[in-house]
């Protein structure tokens, strides 16, 4: 079988990005054929790079046209069984062309109030559209299942649950490798965030929750991976509680490092919301952290629970307290937690994909020819 990812953008603005990353390598070791286009980018040829066995094809655009015309170029000289689109857009459009079966990784992006109203409404239709153009859908989380099932009224479209994963077992090394991290500090409780730096992400109440965990804790530090538009105010927010020395924003940090970071925390956090975009998305951090085998705490809201059971460290949402509360529970934990890492490993996820793909998706008779 011939798969041909179609990305869009770079791997830092698209997270879909990471199931390719993730279940190519395994497909390819059951015999089948895997290309990847995608932008032209330092980024995207970098996080490709270890994708040995992948055809990667990188396309340098101008414009959205330009875009749309190299990549139907593409898909009609493969001509492959199998499209994933990850992410649908126009940009996207060349995958419903030629003699293949067509397979989106769907979102609900129509439910992100963030977003302008002539946003949310473009998105609806876009989702509405790859109910009835798309031949299966990848769908992240069971809300989304759930969603997309109920908008499929003629019920022709494959659907198929599959949550992100994780390779494992993680290196372990116990300290930073890093002249920029800290050092290793056996007393200290570490409290690590990985992911983007937005207020909807959760990154003000972790940094309220620093003054209660320091009064249980003296000696504790608060790592902060990532980046965004909220940074600086919550930098201020921790200057103004008198914690600036217990939180250490990092920014992003590279591939070859972030193993060291995420083996030295002592608690994870991964902070989520009563909202329908947090029940609907599929937090890839946390089957990250799970390889680490050390304590999560978030809520029991969306994939959360599915991934952790009872391992979880559940707080309420929307109450900075409660996420204290756990963060002082979790760190008390003796060992490494349990985690049923199997069931999420990208190789048995993959299996599960392809599977499905052959299984439950035919390849279709030959449609339209379409001009771009």
């Amino acid at each position: 079988m011939d798969i041909c990812f179609l990305t869009i953008g770079t791997f830092s603005g698209n997270a879909m990005m990471k199931r390719v990353a993730g279940l190519a390598p395994h497909i390819i070791a059951c015999g089948h054929n895997v290309a990847v286009i995608a932008q032209d980018t330092d980024e995207n040829r970098g996080y490709f790079e270890a994708l040995k066995g992948t055809e990667q094809i990188f396309l340098s655009t101008s414009s959205v046209v330009s875009e749309i015309r190299q990549k139907a170029l593409v898909v009609r000289e493969r001509n492959p069984d199998v499209v994933y689109a990850c992410g649908w857009g126009l940009r996207n459009l060349p995958a419903v062309l030629g003699n293949t079966s067509v397979v989106e990784h769907a979102e609900l992006f129509s439910e992100n109030y963030e977003s302008t109203v002539l946003q949310r409404k473009k998105n609806l239709v876009l989702e509405w559209l790859s109910v009835w153009s798309a031949d299966g859908l990848v769908l992240a989380s069971q809300y989304l299942r759930n969603r997309y099932e109920k908008r499929d009224l003629l019920n022709q479209t494959k659907q198929l649950y599959l949550p992100y994963g994780t390779d494992f077992p993680a290196t372990t090394t116990g300290e930073y490798d890093t002249g920029n991290g800290p050092t290793n500090r056996s007393q200290e409780v570490r409290i690590l965030y990985m992911g983007s730096l937005y207020e909807s992400y959760g990154i003000f109440d972790i940094v309220r929750t620093v003054p209660q965990v320091v009064a249980d804790h003296s000696l504790v530090e608060y790592v902060i991976l990532g980046d965004g538009p909220d940074r600086e105010a919550a930098m201020g927010l921790a200057e103004s509680l008198g914690v600036s020395d217990h939180i250490h924003f990092e920014g992003y940090v590279d591939e070859d490092v972030l193993d060291d970071y995420l083996a030295c925390a002592d608690v994870f956090l991964a902070p989520m919301f009563d909202t329908v975009k947090d029940k609907a998305r599929c937090p890839s951090k946390i089957p990250m952290y799970m390889q680490y085998r050390r304590p999560i705490v978030t809520c029991k809201i969306g994939e959360a629970p599915s991934y952790l059971g009872d391992e979880g460290y559940y707080y309420d949402p929307d109450d900075p307290e409660s996420m204290a509360h756990e963060i002082v529970r979790a760190s008390r934990h003796q060992g490494p937690v349990d985690y049923e890492l199997e069931r999420i490993s990208w190789v048995h996820l993959a299996d599960n994909f392809l599977t499905w793909l052959q299984e439950d998706l035919s390849r279709p008779q030959p449609k339209q020819e379409v001009l771009v």
